[in-house]
């Protein structure tokens, strides 16, 4: 409606312009005493308001409207026989009207001006310059809804994403829309729950890695000093010496089981599989073993049919070696080893079942991670790393398979480790 304001505007214009022919025409005819009394009737049927100018200025008034937009330069255009049309509004639509006509008598040149009150026409402007205020307040209160539910979220969005750049990880987010945006907050959320996870193993990982070497470094420093005060017989050295030997051998073994995870990591790791007998396999790793469980007076049971797998047979034999080398730790004197070959469903599992200490739920869910020890004062008299495990779980997956652990305290545990059949 806002594009035809010129055309109403114009159909207005041109109706009060044959008006004012018809009222000029009656105007000039009539005496001059009669004149007052005719334009003031004719502003009460007409219902509009009058001025009506001369050389010197106002000369007649009428109507109820007493405020006018036309300028003195637009009555001296007027009365020099121009037309002039005044619209003024608050709004985007005109809501008033002011139209000038030249008004002709015999002897004098007038300026009439009409200004129209309530007519269908103006009151259709004010109706539509009303609606075009809703319309607007409307557009922006969606404005200021859409501000609310994008673009807030979306500074938050950038200022968590600056929090996480300086390592801060503790983000919490609105996620209560469903929308777009709320999945990309929750999802944005649970990444950075994920990185401070990351962020605390990796504390954790520099934290134990560096215990893990101070406790031999401190043994070997130790007892080099002892070794540098003098005074001690051949036994004593030698005592000295041997324990200088294990620490450093146990050195060695740490920083291979880091190498061997991070050549894991990256990908890098060599993997030739070739068809392995994996009976023969666990039975060299029970022989290999047998100083150690047999110190301990453990009973080895062995329930292994001939079975083929294709695998790399040097990342198996430390899978074994490590899962066995656990079962002899923590089996007390004179318990039970079990380790079974089964196939089932496609997959061949091997199960190591003893009847050691067990573990708790929370040990059990963790004994995966790198250098989490579930009981710390035997493993450091097993002399363990936390490693083990870590890299059992890598070789596993690497050859697809799978590796479980099912434990309780004083029940023992068992471990089964699930690879593709042939």
């Amino acid at each position: 409606m806002y594009l035809f304001k010129d055309r109403l505007t114009q159909s207005i214009q041109q109706e009060y312009a044959v008006r004012s022919e018809l009222i000029s025409d009656a105007f000039s005819r009539l005496a001059p005493e009669e004149r007052d009394p005719f334009l003031q009737q004719l502003s009460e049927k007409q219902k509009i308001s009058l001025w009506v100018y001369d050389r010197n200025g106002l000369r007649y008034a009428y109507g109820p409207t007493n405020e006018l937009s036309l300028t003195d330069e637009d009555i001296r255009r007027i009365q020099s026989g121009a037309e002039v049309v005044s619209r003024t509004s608050v709004l985007p639509l005109p809501t008033s009207l002011h139209m000038g006509f030249p008004l002709r008598t015999a002897d004098e040149q007038l300026a009439l001006v009409i200004h129209p009150e309530g007519t269908p026409n103006s009151q259709l402007f004010m109706i539509l310059g009303v609606l075009i205020v809703i319309v607007i307040a409307i557009a922006n209160t969606k404005f200021i809804l859409f501000t609310s539910v994008v673009v807030k979220p979306l500074k938050a969005l950038t200022a968590a994403t600056r929090k996480m750049a300086k390592g801060d990880y503790n983000i919490r987010l609105q996620t209560k829309s469903k929308d777009e945006l709320g999945v990309l907050s929750k999802q944005f959320q649970q990444m950075a729950h994920e990185m401070s996870q990351v962020e605390k193993m990796r504390q954790e990982f520099v934290s134990n890695v560096s215990h893990e070497l101070q406790t031999p470094l401190a043994s070997i420093s130790g007892f080099v000093s002892i070794l540098q005060r003098g005074g001690l017989d051949e036994a004593e050295q030698r005592r000295c010496l041997n324990i200088i030997r294990h620490e450093s051998l146990r050195l060695s073994r740490l920083s291979e089981n880091m190498l061997r995870l991070a050549t894991m990591d990256s990908n890098q790791l060599p993997f030739h599989p070739s068809l392995v007998r994996l009976d023969s396999q666990l039975r060299r790793i029970v022989v290999a073993a047998e100083p150690q469980w047999a110190s301990k007076r453990l009973n080895i049971h062995l329930e292994l049919p001939k079975t083929t797998i294709h695998a790399d047979e040097d990342l198996l034999s430390q899978v074994w070696l490590n899962i066995f080398s656990n079962s002899i730790k923590f089996t007390p004197e004179g318990g039970d080893i079990f380790i079974e070959l089964q196939a089932e469903k496609g997959e061949i599992e091997v199960l190591f079942r003893d009847t050691g200490m067990g573990m708790t739920e929370a040990d059990r869910k963790r004994v995966f991670e790198r250098f989490f020890m579930a009981d710390k004062s035997r493993n450091r008299e097993a002399e363990g790393s936390g490693l083990g495990l870590a890299i059992v779980k890598r070789v596993v997956e690497l050859h697809a398979g799978r590796v479980e652990i099912d434990s309780a305290p004083g029940k023992g545990t068992t471990v089964t480790v699930a690879l593709p059949a042939m």
